[in-house]
C-alpha cells in the first residue's frame, strides 16, 4: 500500500505485551517502559493517554453503543480535518445536533489532567465512564513513576482500532514533525 504522509515503507518497531492479567499495574509498567526507553534514547516525548471505556460511555450517551465506531473514527481524524469537519462527518454518520454538541463539548475539554478529569465527570454519566476515569486516575497518580513529566490525558486520542478495551496510549516526539512514534493499549477480549 502507499504509506501515509510521514510514514515510510520500511520500519523497525519494538513491542511489549502482557497476557492474562487484568491489573492496572500493567499500564503503569507500560508507561514506565515508554518513558524509560525514550529517556535513554535522549528523545523528549509526550505520552498521551485516554480510555476506550470513556469513549464507549460517550457513545452510549450520544445514541447508543452502536455509534462507538462512527464516533471514534471521526474523533481519530480531528487533528487532520478539524472540529467542524468532524462535526459534519458525525452528522453524515447519523448523529443529531444534540449528540454532536455533546461530542464537541467532550473534544473541547481542556486544562491540566485533573481539570480534564473533573470536566469528564460532569459531562459523561454512568458506571462505564466512572470506570475509565478511575483507571486513568490510577495511572496518573501512581507514586514513584518515571513518566509523570510526560504523561497527559488527551481526550482526542481515540485509536481507530476497535479491539482496545481500556487505557490507550500514544507517544509523540516533542518538536518533531511526524506522527506518533509509539502507541497501543489494553485489549482484554
Amino acid at each position: 500500500d502507499r504509506p501515509q504522509r510521514g510514514r515510510h515503507r520500511e520500519f523497525v518497531q519494538c513491542d511489549a505485551d502482557v497476557v492474562g492479567s487484568k491489573s492496572l499495574l500493567n499500564e503503569v509498567e507500560l508507561a514506565g517502559i515508554y518513558a524509560g526507553v525514550f529517556q535513554k534514547l535522549g528523545l523528549k516525548i509526550e505520552l498521551k493517554v485516554n480510555s476506550r471505556k470513556i469513549l464507549a460511555a460517550l457513545a452510549e450517551h450520544c445514541g447508543g453503543s452502536g455509534s462507538l465506531t462512527d464516533i471514534t473514527v471521526a474523533i481519530d481524524k480531528l487533528d487532520k480535518i478539524g472540529l467542524e469537519k468532524v462535526s459534519v462527518e458525525l452528522a453524515e454518520r447519523g448523529l443529531n445536533e444534540e449528540q454532536i454538541g455533546v461530542i464537541r463539548a467532550y473534544l473541547s475539554i481542556s486544562g491540566d489532567n485533573s481539570e480534564k478529569i473533573a470536566k469528564l465527570r460532569e459531562l459523561i454519566p454512568g458506571d462505564q465512564a466512572a470506570a475509565g476515569i478511575s483507571e486513568l486516575e490510577y495511572l496518573l497518580n501512581y507514586p514513584g513513576t518515571n513518566y509523570q513529566d510526560s504523561l497527559g490525558v488527551d481526550l482526542t486520542l481515540a485509536r481507530g482500532l476497535n479491539y482496545y478495551t481500556g487505557i490507550i496510549f500514544e507517544v509523540k516526539a516533542v518538536n518533531v514533525q511526524m506522527g506518533s512514534i509509539g502507541g497501543g493499549g489494553r485489549y482484554d477480549d
